[in-house]
């Protein structure tokens, strides 16, 4: 599902006509686009609806910072770094439940958030359930012997898989809904009158875009704090 439908943008702009309905798409697409590259979010808004397993190096901690999801069906470590198997934690029945091994939650590890769906905010990580049966997830630190004068080569491999629905929110956020809307419908407004940082080029059938956001649909991300740091 896209952030917007083409129905939903032309109900913005006041537009009963088909005729440019595959280029409000191709608009609505790269907004989309460009507001998840803005935002650093390759996953997008919008999480997944069937979950996957994505695989993650342990740091030796009670803790684990995994991609953002908005749920996660099941938490499992290599027993060593040289294990090929993976042995699955117990999980809990509901996610606080305390009676499994793990627990998800939001914001930092020092200072968790555990009501974060509530707000329309994605996990970040699971720490262990003192409850449970672990106590740390192992790390995935690995060395081995080098030719002189660098006798050892430290590197990480993956200890942790954790199976989750992967993104930001079950529902896009209404924030990210309006930016879409706006950026596309000024693309649009901009083709009508002829400005040059979006162009239809039909001998070609394809569109030029313009490559950044609009500032102020920029700022509304930026203030709406849902651009996520990078390292």
């Amino acid at each position: 599902m896209a952030y917007a439908t083409v129905a939903q943008l032309k109900a913005q702009i006041d537009l009963d006509s088909t005729t440019d309905d595959v280029i409000l798409g191709q608009y609505l697409s790269a907004a989309e686009t460009l507001i998840n590259r803005f935002c650093n979010r390759d996953d997008g808004f919008l999480a997944d609806t069937t979950a996957t397993a994505r695989y993650y190096y342990g740091r030796g901690l009670p803790y684990q910072i995994i991609d953002e999801c908005v749920s996660i069906t099941e938490v499992a470590m290599k027993d060593s770094v040289t294990d090929t198997d993976y042995t699955a934690w117990d999980s809990p029945t509901t996610d606080f439940a305390g009676d499994g091994d793990w627990i998800p939650f939001g914001g930092g590890p020092e200072m968790p958030d555990f009501n974060v769906l509530a707000k329309e905010k994605p996990y970040i990580g699971v720490m262990v359930d003192l409850n449970g049966d672990e106590s740390i997830f192992i790390s995935g630190k690995t060395g081995r012997s080098g030719f002189r004068p660098s006798t050892s080569v430290n590197y990480t491999l993956p200890t942790v898989k954790v199976t989750a629905k992967w993104g930001y929110c079950a529902t896009v956020p209404n924030t990210i809904f309006e930016a879409t809307i706006m950026q596309s419908a000024r693309w649009y407004k901009k083709l009508q009158g002829s400005m040059a940082d979006s162009l239809a080029n039909f001998e070609l059938g394809t569109l030029q875009f313009q490559r950044v956001l609009d500032p102020d649909i920029q700022l509304i991300l930026a203030d709406g704090r849902y651009v996520k740091p990078t390292i």
